[in-house]
């Protein structure tokens, strides 16, 4: 009866990747064993995005990528997956949020640096780099404790994998993001 929610997530998930203008590479590691030592396993290379994305769009697929390519290289139990992926989105949502508030703290603080001798300008850049650092406090703690939460399903090999794979999937975003800039002329 656990296999039944893991399925229904798995047809989910496939429809989502399945959908017209996404081209997924598969991974041709079984899902039952690790991939071998040195071998890069799944996520070789992310697929192209779909095309004529948003930012939030893009974002959406992305997290839905890291889902799918996360399941194959932690080789994750049907009892540890539902509460991996509620725990991974979890995650991904504290990051995005975290990032906004940030981006837009920093665009507030650009715009008070650029403004010439307004009243109450160096108050406000106070004010702002106070809240800049709050947020750095205030975010690295809310991202410490949902990387404990989602550890806490993980085994040690898992944890470990899990790292490295957020760093391979980091490179792989900034990878697509500069070929998308250089495709759209910048």
């Amino acid at each position: 009866m656990a296999r039944v929610p893991r399925v229904i997530a798995s047809v989910l998930l496939t429809a989502v990747l399945a959908s017209p203008g996404t081209a997924f590479a598969q991974d041709p590691t079984p899902t039952g064993t690790p991939p071998a030592r040195g071998q890069r396993g799944a996520g070789r290379g992310m697929p192209p995005a779909p095309a004529n994305m948003n930012q939030q769009q893009l974002e959406a697929w992305l997290d839905t990528y890291a889902v799918v390519q996360a399941q194959r290289q932690l080789v994750l139990t049907d009892e540890q997956y539902p509460n991996f992926v509620f725990r991974l989105r979890k995650l991904q949502d504290v990051r995005r949020r975290r990032r906004i508030e940030r981006r837009k703290l920093m665009n507030e603080l650009a715009g008070f640096v650029q403004s010439a001798a307004a009243p109450g300008r160096d108050e406000n850049i106070l004010a702002r780099l106070r809240a800049l650092d709050e947020g750095t406090d205030s975010g690295a703690a809310e991202m410490r404790k949902a990387y404990q939460e989602l550890d806490a399903v993980l085994t040690p090999w898992q944890r470990g994998r899990f790292r490295l794979f957020e760093e391979q999937l980091e490179r792989q975003k900034v990878d697509l993001i500069a070929k998308t800039k250089i495709a759209g002329g910048g």
